[in-house]
């Protein structure tokens, strides 16, 4: 397989690229202005959820045995970064991994679930491997800006998407959320150190199917009970109008 490479960028300066392509011009349109776009049949959407499975399947490798190895120079996702270290993620079941320049129609969120022999208690490493990986998810990204709609992606709603909130990816694989900041604000009482700042971003996930269709929903239907809850209000959406965070994965 050939290495995804791509340069190491930071995250507000990728966006604004981002944002320049045919991506941030549909995240910048008035909400409800795209709707038709995803308004689809049953069938039609089995269809467009299977391509996009297909297509992430035959780009990346399916089975990692590690990520370090992987994401490093010669490697098959050379210059994609641990979004989390090697955290798990509650709720995901995996381990995130991003490249924000990756070519489309890749999404820029690869999700890889640790060794099914691997036990809870050690996901909380940000530098321990619990080789060998496996694809389980991934997500697609865009520019977010308040009262903006999400890109347009075939088949899937607006609804679907949620917004993923700014702040500081932390060295122990936690965030610390900066609510509505377009730019990073001042360090002070982080508890850890800063690995990156990112702002928000649309962002929807994909749960890799085993009929070739995967489920579009913010958690992993499949993941593993335990993992690192990221805060609260880290995901949220606008239902009639009003902001509604996402509930942790971990409570009732």
């Amino acid at each position: 397989m050939t290495p995804l490479a791509r340069r190491r960028t930071p995250w507000l300066a990728a966006l604004i690229a981002l944002a320049a392509g045919a991506g941030g011009a549909d995240a910048a349109r008035p909400a409800g202005a795209r709707a038709a776009s995803s308004e689809c049949a049953p069938a039609q959407r089995r269809e467009a959820l299977r391509e996009a499975q297909a297509e992430v399947t035959r780009a990346v490798p399916l089975e990692l045995p590690s990520l370090d190895k992987a994401t490093a120079e010669g490697g098959p996702l050379e210059r994609w970064q641990l979004s989390h270290g090697h955290v798990v993620l509650a709720g995901a079941g995996g381990v995130a991994v991003h490249d924000l320049e990756v070519p489309a129609p890749l999404p820029q969120v690869l999700i890889y679930a640790p060794s099914a022999s691997s036990a809870p208690e050690s996901w909380l490493d940000f530098d321990g491997e619990e080789g060998p990986y496996r694809l389980v998810g991934w997500a697609y990204l865009g520019p977010y800006t308040p009262g903006s709609s999400p890109p347009a992606r075939p088949c899937v709603a607006p609804s679907e998407w949620w917004v993923h909130e700014a702040g500081w990816h932390l060295m122990n694989g936690g965030m610390v959320l900066t609510p509505d900041a377009s730019t990073e604000p001042p360090r002070r009482g982080l508890g850890s150190e800063v690995y990156f700042w990112h702002p928000a971003v649309w962002d929807v996930h994909f749960w890799l199917g085993e009929d070739g269709v995967p489920e579009v929903t913010l958690h992993n239907p499949g993941a593993r009970r335990g993992g690192l809850d990221l805060p609260e209000a880290a995901f949220f959406r606008f239902v009639n109008g009003r902001r509604e965070a996402a509930r942790p994965p971990s409570l009732p």
